[in-house]
């Protein structure tokens, strides 16, 4: 793990409970890149396996991986930007075409991770994990609580708020990522952060913050953080290709689709379809 060659003394950037992240600048040259470092070998090799096939634009660049001294790294692209929580709680939220322009950035990584051989969950998605780069980008970071659907592992993990409620019982499935991403949603469009104190209470319809607001997002969203695993959307697919319908109708179809929508959170009792798939057993 000697990069003395290559780069300049690290700078600390970041640390959590999976290990401790570094900046990396090039001796020769403007490049930069971010070295994580962890004790724990399988969390390592987890990790390491789902960033190097990760290849798309939301998530950071894969390098290289390795182990010395009993710690094991990974080196990959940095990423520059302000944590996207923290925008949010300067600005207050979005304005709804901005929002959705970096929601269906982060719907269909995540749905690109899904549809891998063996899908992904990603299991801990939340604003703080997320960094918007000065150009307006979404970049998703930190794979530590990440794991293939069909992994033995099911320990709990995720942010109270933010994860689905099956993931604190060790049963995460596709759909924990899809309620995930409708908490995030409401968080980009709203401001009230569902992790904070307090944020769980005000996780109200989105017309109680703007009665102009779209009824077809908002039913987007008591589909995808419906409680119920089984009776939640089932995958990031299902939400990416509604959000498509939503933001390509022409202004008629999407004044129809408002008026159905707004009938269909009103029936709320009377709606309901069982997705059975969604919760690994």
């Amino acid at each position: 793990m000697n990069f003395e060659d290559k780069y300049e003394p690290p700078v600390l950037v970041g640390e959590g409970s999976f290990g401790k992240v570094y900046r990396l600048k090039e001796k020769k040259g403007s490049g930069f890149a971010a070295l994580k470092v962890m004790d724990k070998k399988e969390v390592w090799e987890k990790e390491k396996t789902i960033l190097s096939c990760a290849d798309h634009p939301l998530f950071p660049k894969f390098i290289e991986a390795g182990e010395e001294d009993g710690k094991y790294y990974i080196l990959m692209e940095y990423i520059f930007g302000e944590n996207l929580a923290d925008v949010l709680e300067r600005r207050k939220g979005f304005a709804q075409a901005e929002a959705m322009r970096m929601a269906l950035t982060v719907a269909d990584g995540i749905g690109w991770l899904q549809t891998k051989d063996e899908p992904v969950i990603f299991r801990d998605l939340k604003a703080e994990n997320i960094v918007l780069t000065p150009e307006g980008e979404v970049r998703l970071v930190d794979f530590g609580s990440a794991c293939g659907l069909y992994d033995g592992d099911r320990a709990v993990t995720g942010t109270r708020g933010c994860s689905a409620p099956e993931q604190f019982e060790g049963k995460a499935g596709l759909s924990s990522d899809v309620y995930a991403f409708g908490r995030l949603f409401h968080f980009m469009i709203t401001g009230i952060n569902p992790a904070s104190k307090g944020g769980e209470d005000k996780f109200l319809p989105l017309q109680q913050f703007d009665g102009g607001l779209s009824y077809s997002l908002e039913l987007l969203i008591e589909d995808c953080t419906i409680e119920d695993a089984a009776e939640r959307l089932p995958d990031m697919y299902c939400v990416t290709e509604r959000m498509v319908k939503i933001a390509s109708c022409s202004p008629r179809e999407y004044k129809k689709m408002e008026k159905e929508a707004l009938l269909a959170i009103k029936n709320r009792e009377q709606r309901g379809v069982t997705y059975e798939k969604n919760i690994r057993r």
